[in-house]
């Protein structure tokens, strides 16, 4: 039998440069709470990092540590939400970078504006923008008669600006 459920992702996106990092770490007691303000997410973009959902606070660890001298790197930083309460559940159960790790996530957050760090200092609200999620159940009796269930998760699009639904097609990472 397979089951269906659709839901609302909010995901909050900003442009953080290296440079507001360091800026933000200078007034702060101790540098390393910065990820106490910033947004929790960012994108992996090392070599075999495939464009995977990281922990920014994990692979932003040493930047904003001083100035670059090599220019200023930007790096897209992230919030995830959702009022949907199975959703909620997967993504706390799963953890959101192992639920969504079949993804491109520089080509799914492509298809939106990045907040400016200045939203960030002055504490503006930010613009949430909304994935279309599904999640597919597969579920039955195996052998032994035990139920099993395999779930799938799909991006299937996103809301645009007046809230209307776009579909796309996103490349799945093997």
């Amino acid at each position: 039998m397979i089951t269906r459920h659709t839901a609302l992702v909010g995901v909050e996106l900003f442009e953080v440069s290296n440079n507001f990092m360091y800026k933000l770490s200078q007034n702060r007691p101790m540098p390393y709470q910065i990820f106490n303000v910033l947004p929790k997410y960012t994108i992996n973009t090392n070599k075999d990092g495939l464009n995977r959902i990281i922990l920014a606070e994990e692979y932003l660890q040493f930047v904003g540590s001083f100035v670059s001298d090599i220019g200023n790197p930007k790096y897209l930083m992230f919030n995830f939400n959702t009022l949907d309460s199975l959703l909620n559940e997967e993504m706390s159960q799963a953890g959101i970078e192992d639920l969504f790790k079949e993804f491109d996530f520089k080509q799914v957050l492509s298809h939106f504006t990045p907040q400016k760090e200045e939203d960030l200092e002055q504490f503006v609200f930010p613009h949430v923008n909304y994935l279309v999620v599904e999640l597919q159940y597969d579920g039955g009796f195996d052998h032994e008669g035990i139920y099993d269930c395999d779930m799938h998760v799909e991006i299937t699009g996103y809301l645009n600006d007046i809230m209307e639904l776009v579909k796309f097609n996103l490349n799945i990472l093997q």
